[in-house]
């Protein structure tokens, strides 16, 4: 087994998915037929498991983080079941998890497992050697023509399931005929699955012995819990912890440890136990030499007991059902003869690759192939592998080669309203789909206790964002996608659905982006534990009453990256029962003609709103682009600066170092505390809800590096920009209480708080009530003055302006009088010379006619509003340079001229315009008739 990142930290490995870190073992069980069972979660708390790609079924290892910052694997195990807050990993008889420690701290790692490969590649070799002995391989090569049984050598068919259609039934009637080989072709929502499952039933009750596969796991479960139903034997082969637990019961092991004889094996390996004890603990040779005999008896006789049971369970039940590569014959399967199975079944075969098919297809005289080539593909990682033909399927190749002359396509759907399926219809099933009456016009306010409103009565709706600037963001590694203005949009409609009255279990959230994925999470999942939100490749055969689909794609170059794969965007719409939203941006992808289509079709028979609708709800919620950005840079400086590890050793020689301070560096220490009072969580989040005790611990924090600043010898204190805006909160509240003069300057990410001393003669702070409310707890400009007795202040910008060209700013001068006149008189001054023009000696009054200057926000007179003249020059050519850079051109005239109005958004506010006119001349009729 090999990592899937062997040169990946641990950071890296869990952003892709495939690393969970700092686990502890909650409990420790037995099952799975022996099996022992360690449940991991979180070392510390008991919250939910970061996002990841571990499933059950995965081969996973168990390690710890060494002290060169490498993983080292200790045991490994097969993972039994996952859930928001626990991962269980199934382990054999013979590992070494009992070297695991119950207080140690853990992390989980999905491992590559080779075998896969290697049975692709024999069974390969295989198929060139000795493929010709074999008659199925001429058939499916195109050496063969398929033939067929005359229908009269079919006897009346009793039918298992009596709801089966007419065209379900021909198709299990064509492939008992068919002699080689024979495809049912079954669309999203047609009963593919129920018309194998009859087929299945059929063959064995001509007394075929069967052998049924699929590509995953899940699809064989999920033949297995159909074909529960009747009374048949048969065998699940595969390891029980990637099984469901309802069908755990038919796998080998639950089998083999009921039959008779297996009491006889069980004691043979406590025997076998003993024996090794006793070599663990005998010293002399000749008797180590006479127990490594014995020990080698019992082992033997062991396999052939297991071989035996083995063999008779096979041979004796019906069916025999596992995955693709899990019917090898290096497996269970080599206890059985070679012509034992006369006819191979394969469910979803068009989401395996063909080498897959013919390990399973090798062992049988006819297949059955049962899946829709247009939806996903399998998933093929190397490129230059697709596109030589690994993505070409087998059911794919045989269309191609024979034709329609062995299929059957299933056409009457049980799934979706008509309006929802009749564009993938026309599309891409030449138009043959049908909806039964059952579903045809079937709605969400069909659903007892639903309340009729515009969601739940359309079955379609276009939500376009065109226009609205929600563009999509980009993770760091280049790879996946986000939106955030979608994702908002998604979590209000989400909000809207399950007011309306539908249970979060019956929606579904479909998007191409696992970061999108991640960031619908944040809005939803907690609110909504059973709202499913999942990629469209993890969806697949799956359904719900509604879906939201968010297409994430919006960019000025009309890029839609794998929104172009066709047959994902038709999984995605086929999930779908009575209602389907979709958020989107009609600009961008409407440069992909499949989507284009689409969009038209949604115009012509859905609802289509636009996100302005939408704009009061958007924004409401934590963002991250911020942390995007943040991280790009941070990665930036790293690569500059040079490799993670030399920063890594850089920071560890910091941290071994003394830390030496005398009187005279209180305020470097200050100003280092200063830069590490915010983590980097609370510096990237936006809106958070804080408690009472954060709230008591950050004002304690800021108490702590004000009282310093007090006793120190400086006269102001400067915080740094990082602050959030909770920490600025509580600067100012705490700096209030001291008698401190405190002020907000800059905007955005540059705004920052600037701390004075009031005089020389602070008052006494060590008897201050910390209860006592500020007198004016929140600066909403950046002149805010909070007792001061100062003889002058100088009105300040805003905006940073530059260094050699400081507007000249006029200068408040106060008698010195007593401090209740000395505010008053201060305050008449200050709304006096807020009348009046900016620029130094200019006595022109601008209560009524001025002009602010958006570099300083000075308020100025028509003689002194053009930067040039009051002292922005400067500022004014670095942004005409700026502007120029930014867009390329170099406009003619006075600057860059106003961009038109988008015509969707001119649309929407007209329209709201006109809607509110005519409310208000309504109420003015109404009132002149009273």
């Amino acid at each position: 087994m090999l990592y899937l990142q062997e040169c990946s930290s641990v950071k890296n490995l869990q952003k892709k998915g495939v690393c969970i870190p700092k686990l502890k073992i909650i409990n420790t069980s037995t099952g799975l037929f022996g099996r022992s069972l360690l449940n991991f979660g979180l070392y510390w708390g008991n919250g939910s498991l970061p996002t990841h790609t571990i499933s059950s079924g995965d081969i996973v290892g168990i390690g710890s983080s060494s002290s060169d910052g490498k993983i080292e694997i200790i045991t490994s195990g097969v993972v039994s079941r996952v859930t928001d807050t626990t991962v269980s990993v199934a382990f054999e008889k013979n590992s070494n998890f009992s070297d695991l420690e119950s207080d140690g701290q853990y992390m989980i790692v999905k491992l590559a497992n080779d075998i896969t490969y290697k049975r692709l590649k024999r069974i390969l070799k295989t198929l060139q050697s000795k493929g010709r002995e074999h008659h199925l391989v001429d058939v499916l090569f195109g050496d063969k023509k398929p033939s067929s049984c005359e229908e009269s050598s079919l006897k009346s068919v009793s039918f298992y399931n009596s709801k089966l259609n007419e065209e379900q039934k021909e198709s299990v009637k064509f492939a008992l005929l068919q002699k080689d080989v024979a495809i049912i072709h079954g669309p999203p929502g047609t009963g593919k699955t129920t018309t194998v499952v009859e087929c299945i039933l059929q063959a064995i009750s001509q007394k075929l012995k069967i052998l049924a596969c699929a590509p995953s796991n899940i699809a064989v479960d999920n033949l297995v819990e159909k074909l529960a139903k009747h009374k048949i034997k048969m065998v699940r082969l595969g390891h029980p912890a990637r099984f469901l637990p309802g069908i755990q019961q038919y796998s080998l092991d639950a089998i083999v440890s009921c039959y008779d004889g297996s009491n006889v094996v069980d004691e043979l390996h406590k025997e076998i136990d003993k024996i090794r004890d006793k070599i663990s603990k005998t010293k002399g040779a000749a008797n180590r030499k006479s127990l490594w005999a014995e020990n080698r008896c019992l082992l033997k006789e062991v396999k052939e007991r297991e071989k035996f049971i083995v063999k008779q369970i096979l041979n004796n039940c019906d069916i025999v059902l596992c995955t693709l590569t899990s019917g090898s014959d290096d497996g269970p399967l080599k206890y059985v003869d070679k012509d034992h199975f006369d006819v191979c079944f394969i469910d979803e075969c068009s989401q395996a690759i063909e080498a897959a098919c013919w390990i399973p297809l090798l062992m049988a005289k006819k297949c059955v192939l049962a899946g829709d080539h247009n939806q996903l593909p399998p998933t093929i990682i190397s490129k230059k592998a697709a596109d030589e033909g690994l993505e070409l399927t087998l059911m794919e190749r045989l269309l191609k080669l024979h034709g329609d002359g062995i299929k059957k396509m299933l056409t009457t759907q049980y799934r979706m309203n008509q309006v929802i399926m009749q564009w993938p219809s026309e599309k891409l099933y030449e138009n043959k789909l049908q909806a039964d009456e059952s579903v045809r016009s079937h709605l969400l306010i069909d659903i007892p206790s639903i309340e009729s409103n515009d969601d739940t009565m359309i079955p379609l709706l276009l939500i376009d964002t065109a226009g609205c600037g929600l563009h999509e963001l980009q993770a760091d590694d280049d790879e996946s996608k986000g939106n955030e203005g979608e994702a908002d949009i998604v979590a209000v409609h989400i909000n809207s659905l399950i007011k309306s009255g539908l249970n979060a279990v019956d929606i579904a959230v479909i998007t191409p982006y696992n970061l999108q994925v991640d960031l619908i999470k944040s809005r939803l999942a907690d609110k909504y534990p059973k709202l499913e939100i999942k990629s469209v490749d993890g969806f697949q055969g799956r359904e719900k009453e509604a879906i939201v689909l968010s297409l994430v794609r919006s960019n000025d170059i009309g890029e839609v990256g794998f929104l172009a794969e066709d047959r994902r965007i038709n999984v995605a719409i086929t999930r779908a029962k009575r209602h389907l939203a979709v958020i989107c941006d009609s600009k961008t992808v409407s440069h992909h003609e499949f989507l284009k289509s689409f969009l038209n079709y949604c115009e012509e028979n859905g609802e289509v709103r636009t996100a302005f609708q939408y704009e009061s709800e958007i924004g409401n919620y934590p963002s991250i682009k911020h942390t995007i950005q943040k991280s790009k840079s941070d990665n930036k400086k790293v690569s500059s600066s040079g490799s993670n590890k030399k920063g890594e050793q850089t920071d560890i020689k910091k941290k071994s170092q003394p830390k030496v301070q005398s009187s005279n560096d209180k305020t470097d220490t200050r100003k280092e505390s200063l830069s590490n009072v915010q983590s980097p969580e609370d510096k990237d989040a936006v809106k958070r809800v804080h408690s009472e005790e954060e709230k008591r611990l950050t004002e304690e924090k800021y108490r702590q590096v004000l009282l310093e600043f007090i006793e120190s010898s400086e006269i102001s204190l400067t915080f740094p920009t990082s602050l959030s805006a909770f920490e600025r909160r509580a600067v100012h509240e705490v700096a209030e209480k001291l008698y401190l003069l405190h002020i907000s300057t800059g905007e955005g990410e540059n705004r920052c708080i600037e701390v004075k001393k009031i005089s020389n003669d602070q008052p006494d702070i060590s008897n201050i009530d910390d209860t006592q409310q500020p007198s004016d707890m929140f600066r909403t400009t950046d002149e805010k003055i909070a007792g001061t007795s100062e003889s002058s202040i100088k009105i300040k910008s805003k905006s940073k302006t530059q260094k050699n060209s400081t507007p000249k700013l006029k200068t408040l001068k106060l008698k010195e009088t007593s401090e209740e006149d000395n505010f008053d008189a201060l305050i008449e001054q200050v709304v006096k010379a807020d009348k009046t023009c900016s620029f130094s000696n200019c006595k022109k009054c601008v209560a009524v006619m001025s002009q602010i200057c958006q570099f300083c926000k000075g308020r100025f007179c028509y003689s002194h509003f053009i930067p040039e003249a009051h002292g922005c020059g400067d500022a004014a050519k670095a942004h005409a340079r700026s502007q120029i850079r930014k867009d390329g051109v170099l406009y003619s005239g006075s600057g860059r001229p106003e961009k038109k109005q988008d015509a969707i958004k001119h649309n929407y506010l007209q329209n709201k315009l006109d809607k509110k006119l005519k409310e208000l001349s309504n109420q003015r009729k109404m009132h002149k008739k009273s």
